[in-house]
């Protein structure tokens, strides 16, 4: 049988379209899934690395932002105008109005601006009373500043009757307060000397006035059941630690030479978030008040912090750190509230370690971390990153202000 020429060519297209062999399709599908391999760990190998640098630049962030604010705050440490803490105390020209005359803070330790740094070990240490229900993690410090604001106004004149302090200021500004009428604490002071009160700031303008009143809590001695001189209240006139202030009310700056600042309490210390994570939280008075607002959580992955202080031991000061301690130390033998002033004033420097987490995991593996002097292993294998940041802050009023 004969297939004419148009059967021919149907017969060769059906050839041509026969498809591939399983062979063919077996090497096909090998190349595919070795491309797919590949790309899969292409994939992650940059998913890693993409956690891994997120993770690092959040530590790195943190680490930097905590460790600027510490060496703010630090350096305000002992400020008192144009003279330090120190000088001030040795020559008794301050004077803290929310302290008793023996020496002891009815308000609390919050309270005790003749210590203008401490801090404690938590689980070691005993806590002050307003930081006694914070679950703070054990083996971490705790530090407190007591210190002056940066911001300040000038005081054009003072006024005094038996109980009572005016201060006509200038300009305060709204970094000052921007509360007005509100009842804060002031540091007042000029390069003679420096008082801590509590008054109420009247506005924001030129001419408005800090006020304290014979009832103006927490200001212990104005409270003639608690500090008396004779059958009343002890004036102004006897607790003012500036002889000038003593005097008729005096007008413009260049007599009094005065400025007043906020008195301001920082606690900073370490403690879990509500998703279970170690950070830094902080503690200082509510805005326009004279009483604490509650922890408030600073910066988020701080699982760590330690702090040394340079210590001058000499008996006779020569402002040369000679040696660095644990704050346990520092206050070593002291049987009194008033020789743990003593020994505070003594430190000159604060070296601050802090550990530093990622927020999630990164993959990096676990090790012993060394935060100053102080070997910590984290207890879980979360892959997280974790670097180590120290600095050392010298109390440069302390150093070069006294």
């Amino acid at each position: 049988m004969t297939m004419n020429i148009k059967q021919k060519s149907a017969v060769g297209r059906r050839i041509g379209q026969a498809g591939v062999s399983l062979i063919e399709l077996m090497i096909a599908l090998l190349i595919a899934g070795l491309i797919s391999l590949g790309l899969v760990q292409i994939f992650g190998a940059s998913s890693a690395t993409s956690q891994m640098t997120e993770g690092l630049s959040r530590v790195q962030e943190n680490g930097r932002f905590a460790s600027q604010f510490l060496q703010r705050q630090l350096r305000m440490v002992g400020f008192m105008g144009c003279g330090s803490d120190a000088g001030r105390t040795v020559q008794h020209s301050f004077v803290n109005h929310l302290t008793r005359f023996d020496g002891t803070v009815p308000g609390g330790n919050k309270y005790r601006f003749q210590r203008p740094i401490e801090a404690y070990t938590a689980g070691v240490g005993t806590a002050p009373a307003e930081l006694a229900g914070e679950a703070i993690v054990d083996g971490t410090d705790v530090l407190i500043l007591r210190v002056l604001s940066e911001e300040s106004t000038t005081v054009v004149s003072v006024t005094k009757s038996a109980n009572d302090l005016t201060l006509l200021i200038g300009t305060p500004g709204a970094a000052f307060l921007p509360e007005p009428n509100k009842k804060v604490l002031f540091g007042l002071q000029n390069c003679r000397s420096a008082d801590i009160f509590a008054a109420t700031l009247s506005g924001t303008t030129p001419g408005s006035t800090i006020t304290v009143g014979g009832a103006t809590s927490p200001n212990v001695y104005l409270d003639p059941s608690v500090d008396t001189c004779g059958a009343a209240p002890c004036p102004w006139d006897f607790r003012i630690s500036n002889a000038a202030l003593n005097a008729k009310p005096l007008v413009g700056p260049s007599s009094l030479n005065a400025e007043v600042h906020r008195a301001e309490y920082l606690a900073l210390f370490i403690k879990k978030n509500a998703g279970g994570i170690r950070s830094l939280y902080l503690m200082r008075f509510k805005r326009g008040d004279v009483v604490l607002d509650a922890a408030e959580e600073f910066i988020e992955g701080v699982e760590n912090m330690q702090v040394r202080f340079g210590v001058d031991t000499d008996a006779t000061s020569d402002a040369a750190i000679n040696e660095y301690r644990t704050a346990a130390q520092v206050i070593a033998g002291a049987t009194n509230e008033a020789a743990i002033d003593d020994r505070w004033r003594q430190v000159l420097s604060a070296r601050v370690g802090l550990l530093i987490r990622s927020p999630g995991r990164a993959g990096a593996p676990d090790r012993t971390y060394k935060i100053l002097d102080v070997d910590y292993t984290p207890a879980d294998n979360d892959g997280a990153i974790r670097e180590v940041y120290e600095t050392t802050v010298a109390l440069r009023n302390r150093l070069f202000n006294s």
